[in-house]
């Protein structure tokens, strides 16, 4: 069952023996698996999904994660460091704002082909250069 809101996500340690390990970082039918390289100090996301959903695994760097529901004013932050997992649902408004140097695996409940993404996608001024300081300040 996924949650209703952003939330860290657990992975499940599937296998592990003396070759490595298998750890599932997604358990849920999805259409679209990506790679994302984000540079340092960039913000990304300012948006919402009407019915896509995505789990957002770190393979390196950090995320300052952002989010709230659309018709509520308060800001929710989470810190998402390597290794770690994040889910976002649909109708959640969320940003990201990258520290460092950061690669995500990004796994989508719709495709990402630009028709569907941007037909589910409502973009909003949520967090910008004008005020990522002090939503830190505020959140960190």
């Amino acid at each position: 069952m996924l949650p209703e809101k952003s939330t860290l996500f657990k992975n499940i340690l599937r296998d592990q023996d003396e070759r490595g390990e298998i750890l599932s970082i997604v358990d849920d039918k999805v259409s679209n698996v990506s790679i994302i390289k984000c540079n340092a100090h960039t913000i990304r996301s300012n948006h919402y999904h009407l019915t896509d959903w995505h789990l957002m695994y770190v393979l390196k760097g950090k995320i300052d994660y952002f989010f709230r529901k659309i018709d509520v004013e308060d800001v929710n932050y989470l810190e998402v460091n390597q290794g770690d997992n994040i889910f976002t649902p649909s109708m959640e408004i969320h940003a990201t704002y990258f520290p460092v140097e950061t690669t995500l695996i990004v796994s989508s409940l719709n495709p990402r082909d630009q028709k569907t993404y941007e037909s589910d996608t409502i973009r909003v001024d949520f967090v910008n250069f004008n005020n990522i300081q002090e939503m830190l300040r505020k959140h960190c």
